[in-house]
């Protein structure tokens, strides 16, 4: 049987700080893996790697970066020159959702590099590296609405959608180069971003599945060579059944829900603000 070590020694794992990041982290730590954890919050990050570090007795190298900046991509690479990676789990991501004309063209830009631009530049680098020392692992996480546009989420899923094709053909592209390649298309899992988009976990049409066990099938589709996969059984068996014109809607009622929740506790924030300077 395949193991996850057979990549090497290190991993990069972005967007490490929270979710599905932090997850694979802890799995890949747990498999004894030397781990780059990457993300905005520093504090974080130190955290996470001194708990991994005591608990697996695994090496972990913090790189503060922000993947929605230019150059940042690049940076990481940089910052993880001297190691031996043989594992890339480009992960960070981020969105609003909301009607796309009602969104700054400067915020969808900044958006778009952490969605999409960052992983092709993550990918080049990284992929690369792998090339020349003949084997190497990456999984690029996309999202299960990748597959179609998001009404009120639509610059998301279009960016979702370029990781998704990206990945899909790199899978053939680098294999004869020894180099696996697997999308992960999350819908469902259990992060933070429900709390963020102020949804109701017990309205959701399918209960949300841990980010362990997503993490854990993912890794499971790497190591056997699976270009794609979506995590959950009830996901995957909706995913087939439920009509894509349907499918659209739904989610753009429930993005629509979760955009007017957003809208609301800013509005009381700004409120709560004014108050105190009243007063």
């Amino acid at each position: 049987m395949v193991e996850i070590t057979s990549y090497g020694r290190w991993a990069v794992v972005t967007g490490a700080s929270s979710g599905i990041g932090e997850a694979f982290a802890e799995h890949l730590a747990t498999a004894g893996l030397d781990l780059v954890l990457a993300a905005r919050s520093t504090d974080r990050l130190q955290v996470l790697g001194d708990r991994l570090s005591l608990a697996h007795g695994v090496d972990c190298r913090v790189v503060t970066v922000d993947l929605s900046t230019p150059q940042a991509a690049s940076a990481l690479a940089e910052a993880t020159a001297d190691l031996d990676v043989g594992l890339l789990i480009s992960n960070a991501g981020g969105g609003r959702p909301g009607p796309l004309l009602d969104q700054a063209l400067e915020d969808l830009h900044r958006r778009f590099t952490l969605n999409a631009i960052a992983h092709l530049d993550l990918v080049h680098a990284f992929g690369r590296r792998f090339v020349d020392r003949g084997h190497g692992g990456i999984v690029l996480v996309s999202a299960l609405g990748a597959v179609h546009g998001l009404p009120n989420m639509a610059h998301e899923s279009a960016a979702k959608a370029y990781v998704l094709n990206l990945g899909e053909a790199l899978h053939h592209e680098l294999a004869p180069a020894g180099v696996d390649v697997t999308v992960l298309l999350p819908g469902n899992v259990d992060t933070p971003i429900i709390d963020a988009f102020g949804l109701d976990r017990a309205a959701l049409p399918i209960r949300p599945q841990s980010a362990d066990a997503a993490v854990g099938e993912a890794v499971a589709a790497l190591l056997k060579g699976r270009p794609l996969h979506v995590p959950g059984r009830m996901m995957r068996l909706m995913t087939r059944l439920v009509p894509r014109s349907r499918s659209v809607r739904m989610n753009g009622r429930m993005l629509g829900q979760a955009a007017r929740n957003l809208a609301e506790r800013e509005q009381a924030r700004h409120d709560s603000a004014m108050a105190r300077t009243r007063s």
